[in-house]
C-alpha cells in the first residue's frame, strides 16, 4: 500500500457522464492522488436505472430524473492506485422532477463536465499540474460554513 504525500490545493473538472465516484476515480488516477477534498458548486446530475457505474448517460433521455448540486463538500480516499474511493460528503442538491426519494443516490451521475477546487494527496509524491494557492480554497470554506445545513452523502 502506498503512502500518501504532498498535501496540495488544486483546481481541475471531474468528467461528465459517469458516475459521481467514477468521475472522482478517473481524477484521482490521473493526478495520483490518495485522498482529496472537494468543493462542488452547481453541477447538474442525473439518476438513470439500469445503467452500469462506467457506462456513460445515453444521448436520449427517456426514464430517470435530472437534478443540480448546489454545494457538496466531498471527501475522497483510496488505499493504492487500483483502489476504488470511498467517497463521504454533506451538501444541497434539488431535484427538477417530482421525486418520492430526495436523495443523491450512491450511483449518482454527473450530466455534464463539474469545476471544483479542492485539496489532494498524492500516493507518489508528484506535485499536482493543476495546483494552486491555497488562499483560493478560503473561499470555497466560507461558502460550506455558510451553508444552512445538508444532507448526508456516501458512496
Amino acid at each position: 500500500m502506498s503512502t500518501p504525500t504532498g498535501a496540495e490545493p488544486f483546481q481541475d473538472i471531474l468528467d461528465g457522464y459517469f458516475t459521481l465516484k467514477e468521475s472522482v476515480r478517473q481524477m484521482m488516477e490521473r493526478h495520483d492522488l490518495g485522498w482529496v477534498w472537494l468543493a462542488l458548486w452547481h453541477a447538474p446530475v442525473m439518476d438513470i436505472a439500469g445503467l452500469g457505474p462506467k457506462e456513460p448517460v445515453p444521448l436520449h433521455l427517456r426514464d430517470g430524473y435530472a437534478g443540480v448540486i448546489e454545494g457538496l463538500s466531498l471527501t475522497a480516499v483510496r488505499t493504492g492506485a487500483d483502489a476504488e474511493p470511498v467517497l463521504i460528503g454533506t451538501g444541497d442538491w434539488r431535484w427538477l422532477d417530482t421525486r418520492a426519494d430526495q436523495a443523491l443516490p450512491q450511483d449518482i451521475r454527473l450530466a455534464e463536465p463539474a469545476f471544483f477546487r479542492g485539496i489532494g494527496l498524492s500516493l507518489g509524491g508528484a506535485a499536482n499540474r493543476r495546483s494552486i494557492p491555497a488562499t483560493e480554497l478560503t473561499e470555497d470554506f466560507a461558502r460550506i460554513a455558510e451553508q444552512p445545513g445538508g444532507s448526508a452523502f456516501t458512496a
